[in-house]
């Protein structure tokens, strides 16, 4: 009888103990975020953000158009070297090939992490939505 007492009054020390816990954890829960912008306004932040990034793909595939033409003028001048020359020429290649596939991990890391980020902004947004980004559109109409 005397531990059913002891259990009983551990029960409501413990239930207690727990509202009062629950009570303070939403009493300094901060209150939800105020919108303080118009729906134009962040419909056009988010146009603005989707444009910066074609834009900047846009610059990516141009200094890859010419790191190719970096690449094949070597490639030409190794081509047509002198037995005595080859070594150094195909060691250019090599270097050259080497630098540009570093700088274009760093390049796609960088990238892949900022269109993760721009794709959570559109799924946290609501509107305008990925169906709506200029980028994914552009890219969507690459694939066909």
């Amino acid at each position: 009888m005397r531990v059913n007492k002891i259990l009983l009054a551990a029960s409501a020390v413990c239930a207690a103990v727990l509202v009062s816990a629950v009570t303070e954890v939403r009493a300094q829960a901060p209150p939800p975020p105020v919108k303080h912008e118009t729906a134009d306004k962040a419909d056009a932040d988010m146009t603005a953000r989707c444009q910066a990034m074609m834009a900047e793909r846009e610059k990516k595939l141009a200094e890859m158009k010419t790191s190719d033409a970096r690449l094949d003028a070597l490639v030409a001048t190794m081509n047509a070297a002198s037995a005595a020359d080859k070594a150094n020429a195909t060691a250019a290649v090599v270097t050259e090939m080497v630098a540009q596939r570093r700088s274009m991990r760093t390049g796609m890391d960088r990238m892949q992490h900022g269109a993760m980020g721009h794709m959570m902004e559109h799924m946290r947004g609501g509107k305008p939505g990925m169906e709506h980004c200029p980028m994914m559109k552009s890219m969507g109409d690459a694939r066909h």
